[in-house]
C-alpha cells in the first residue's frame, strides 16, 4: 500500500512539474483522474492478495470475521481547482475483533452451550404460554349473549285457511273445499313461504255448522277421512310446513255422546242447574225434555256448554290434544276461549252501560258473570303444559275477544298460551286515517300486550279485508306494515293476493283464476260465493305479473330472514304532520331496515333526520308500485333527506346503521 502511495505521488509531481512548463495550462482529463482513481481504490480491494503475491504467509486474516490488520480507506480530495490536480489520502483505520478460532472457543465452551440452549428454550416456552394466554382470553372472556333462534311459529307468518272454500278436490267435485284439495295446493302455499297452516275446524259435527262437534277425535266425512289428513300432516312435515288445528272447545253439539249421557242424568255428565243468563241468539237456557231440565249454551241451542269447572273436562281435552298432536299435528288454535267459565254461583247478568238495545239482545248487558273469568287463565295454562309434554315444537294459540286486563294483571300471561290472536287493531282503521291513528293503536295494543309475543293480522276469521275495508290501495302498504313490526303475522287465505270480500259474506271462494267459480271447483254450484275482484285478483294472473300484491308479500316474507327484522329493536315515528308512518328494524352488525307509509292523497317530500341511526344513502328494497309518476321514477338508491312518497305509497329501504350518539 505505502509502495503505492509513493509511485502515485511521483507520478502526480512529474504531470504537475510538466504542466508549469508548459505554454498553455493542461488539465488533467476525466479519464486519466478516473484511471487514477481506480488504480488507487483497486490497492484496497487487492491488497490481501498482493501480500499474498509478495510471499506473505497466509495467516487467517482474511478470513478472520473482523480483521485485525489495519483496513486502508482511500478520500478523494481535490486541492488544485484551476489545474484540476487530484490528490488521494490513504488513511488506515484499526479494527479490532475476534478470529475464527477465538469464537469457536467460546462457542464450544460448555457454558455458553447451556445458556443458549436455556434461552433458546425460554424463548419458546415464553412464545407457549403468550399463545395459550391469546387462547384463554378468546375462549373466556365474556361474549354478547346471542338471541336464542326462534320458533317456527315466531318466525311466519302463519297462514289461515277456511277449508270449505280453499278448493274442491273431491272426485266428483261437489263446490265445497276439502281436505284433497288442500294437498293439491300446497305447492302454492310452499311457494309463499309461509311456516305455518292455521286450518279452520274439521271435526266431526252434528250439522253444517263447525262448532257443533259431535267427536273430537274423528274428521267431518264432508271434508275427508283421517287417512287422508295424516297423509297431508306427512306431505307438509315433508316442506316443513306445520299445521294447527282449530276449534272452539267451548261447546259440543247436542248429538256428542257426553250431552247425550247428561240428559239420561248420568252423575258425570249432568247438566248445570238454570241462571238468568242471555246468549247471542235470545235466551242462554233451553229446556231438555229428556233430563227435565234447562241447558246451557251461549251461542245457539244445539251447542250446549261444557261445564269447564269440572276438572275431568279439563282432563278430556288433555286427551284429546294428544290424540292429534301424535298424528303430526303441531298445536291448536282454540276460538272463543273468553266463553270457557261462568260465574259458580249463576249470577244474573247485569245491565250495559251502552243504550239502543233491549233486555233480550246480547248487547244489553256487561257478560262479565259469562266471559273472561279469572280462572279461564289457569285452564289455558294448563293445557299449554300438557300440550308442550306431548311435543316441545307444540303450541297452543289462542283466539277470541279477551279483556285487555287479563294481559295487563296477569304477570305469567305468556305462559297461558304461544301466540293469542287477538289483535284487532287494523279493523279500527276507517279509509281516512293517518298515520298518527295507525301509530296510537299499535303503541296501545303493544304497551297492553307487553307480556306476550305480538300478532298482527289485517282482517279477523268473520271481519271484512282491507281490499274491502279500506281500499286496494293499501293492501301492500299494510302488509309491508305488518309483516315487518315486531312479532308474527297470520295473513288470511287470499289477503296476500288483494282479494276483496264477496257480496254478503266474508267468507269468498280462494281466486285461482278467472275462470268460473274462480278456479275453485268444477261444480255448477258452490257453497260459497266468489270473491268480487276474483276476474284480477287470482293466483293464475298474479304468478305471471310484475309487480303484483302476491309478488310484494313473497319479497316481505323473504325479508323476514334478515337478523333486524328477527331480532331488531323497533323505533317509530310519525312524520311530516301526522301523514306518514315510520318505522325502522336495527340489529347491530346488520342492515337496518326502514318501513315508511304514506296516508296522504298527495306526494310527500321526507325527511329522515329524526332517525338518528339512518344514515344518508337508503337501497330500496320494495315499493308499491302505482301509476304515480313519483312511483315510476323511485330509484334504486335515494338520500334520507328527501324521498318522495306517492298518495297511499309505501316504501321499505335498507341501510347501513349509524353509531347512536352518546
Amino acid at each position: 500500500v505505502e509502495l503505492a502511495q509513493v509511485q502515485y505521488e511521483q507520478e502526480g509531481k512529474g504531470i504537475s512539474d510538466a504542466s508549469n512548463g508548459a505554454s498553455c495550462m493542461m488539465q488533467l482529463n476525466l479519464r486519466e483522474r478516473k484511471k487514477v482513481i481506480d488504480q488507487a481504490s483497486g490497492v484496497v480491494l487487492t491488497s490481501s492478495n498482493t501480500l499474498k503475491e509478495n510471499g506473505d504467509k497466509d495467516d487467517g486474516a482474511a478470513e478472520k470475521l473482523v480483521g485485525t490488520k489495519d483496513t486502508p480507506e482511500v478520500k478523494f480530495t481535490s486541492t488544485d481547482t484551476q489545474n484540476g490536480d487530484a490528490k488521494i489520502e490513504i488513511e488506515k483505520i484499526a479494527f479490532v475483533g475476534m478470529g475464527k478460532e477465538e469464537l469457536m472457543k467460546f462457542a464450544n465452551d460448555p457454558f455458553w452451550v447451556r445458556l443458549r440452549w436455556f434461552l433458546f428454550i425460554l424463548f419458546w416456552l415464553l412464545w407457549v404460554a403468550m399463545l395459550a394466554g391469546a387462547v384463554a382470553i378468546i375462549v373466556m372472556a365474556p361474549k354478547c349473549a346471542a338471541p336464542a333462534p326462534l320458533k317456527w311459529w315466531e318466525q311466519g307468518p302463519l297462514y289461515k285457511i277456511f277449508l270449505p272454500a280453499f278448493k274442491d278436490g273431491s272426485d266428483p267435485q261437489d263446490g265445497i273445499g276439502d281436505l284433497k284439495g288442500l294437498e293439491s295446493k300446497l305447492k302454492y302455499i310452499e311457494s309463499l313461504g309461509v311456516k305455518g297452516i292455521s286450518l279452520s275446524g274439521i271435526l266431526k259435527t252434528s250439522s253444517e255448522k263447525e262448532e257443533s262437534v259431535e267427536d273430537f277425535k274423528l274428521v267431518n266425512s264432508t271434508y275427508g277421512t283421517l287417512d287422508q289428513f295424516k297423509n297431508l300432516l306427512t306431505t307438509l312435515k315433508e316442506k316443513g310446513i306445520q299445521l294447527l288445528l282449530s276449534f272452539v272447545p267451548n261447546h259440543t253439539g247436542n248429538n256428542h255422546d257426553w250431552f247425550i249421557k247428561s240428559e239420561q242424568n248420568d252423575s258425570v255428565y249432568r247438566i248445570t242447574t238454570c241462571g238468568h243468563l242471555i246468549s247471542e241468539e235470545g235466551t242462554s237456557w233451553t229446556w231438555s225434555e229428556v233430563r227435565k231440565s234447562f241447558y246451557l249454551h251461549q251461542f245457539l241451542p244445539d251447542t250446549p256448554d261444557l261445564n269447564f269447572a269440572n276438572s275431568k273436562v279439563v282432563d278430556e281435552f288433555k286427551s284429546m290434544f294428544e290424540f292429534w298432536i301424535k298424528l303430526g299435528v303441531s298445536g291448536f288454535e282454540l276460538d272463543k276461549v273468553e266463553y270457557l267459565l261462568e260465574d259458580r254461583n249463576l249470577q244474573d247478568e247485569v245491565p250495559a252501560a251502552s243504550t239502543g238495545t233491549i233486555h233480550d239482545e246480547y248487547d244489553y248487558y256487561s257478560h262479565k258473570k259469562t266471559t273472561n273469568l279469572p280462572g279461564m287463565i289457569d285452564i289455558l295454562a294448563e293445557w299449554r303444559n300438557a300440550i308442550r309434554n306431548y311435543s316441545s315444537d307444540a303450541i297452543l294459540s289462542v283466539a277470541g275477544k279477551l279483556s285487555s286486563d287479563l294481559f295487563i294483571e296477569n304477570e305469567d300471561i305468556s305462559q297461558v298460551a304461544d301466540l293469542f290472536q287477538t289483535n284487532t287493531i287494523f279493523l279500527h282503521l276507517k279509509k281516512d286515517f293517518t298515520a298518527t291513528d295507525l301509530n296510537q293503536l299499535i303503541q296501545k295494543y303493544l304497551n297492553n300486550h307487553n307480556k306476550t309475543r305480538p300478532v298482527w293480522q289485517l282482517s279477523g276469521f268473520n271481519s271484512s279485508r282491507v281490499t274491502t275495508r279500506l281500499s286496494p290501495d293499501y293492501v301492500d302498504g299494510l302488509h309491508m306494515v305488518s309483516m315487518l313490526l315486531p312479532g308474527t303475522p297470520v295473513t288470511r287465505y287470499g289477503e296476500e293476493l288483494g282479494m276483496e270480500d264477496a257480496p254478503d259474506s266474508h267468507h269468498p271462494l280462494m281466486s285461482w283464476s278467472n275462470t268460473t267459480n274462480a278456479g275453485f271447483t268444477t261444480s255448477f254450484k258452490a257453497k260459497y260465493p266468489t270473491s268480487s275482484n276474483y276476474d284480477i285478483a287470482n293466483v293464475e294472473a298474479e304468478e305471471i305479473l310484475s309487480p303484483s300484491n302476491l309478488e310484494v308479500y313473497k319479497a316481505l316474507v323473504e325479508a323476514r330472514k334478515a337478523p333486524s327484522i328477527m331480532y331488531g329493536q323497533t323505533e317509530y315515528k310519525e312524520l311530516n304532520n301526522g301523514t306518514v308512518f315510520a318505522f325502522t328494524r336495527v340489529k347491530s352488525g346488520n342492515p337496518g331496515y326502514l318501513v315508511m307509509l304514506n296516508t296522504a292523497n298527495v306526494n310527500i317530500a321526507v325527511n329522515l333526520k329524526e332517525f338518528k341511526q339512518v344514515s344518508e344513502e337508503l337501497n330500496v328494497q320494495l315499493h308499491l308500485h302505482t301509476e304515480d309518476e313519483a312511483a315510476k321514477t323511485l330509484k334504486s338508491k335515494l338520500q334520507s333527506d328527501g324521498v318522495i312518497l306517492p298518495p297511499k305509497g309505501a316504501l321499505v329501504v335498507t341501510f347501513v346503521p349509524k353509531q347512536e350518539e352518546e
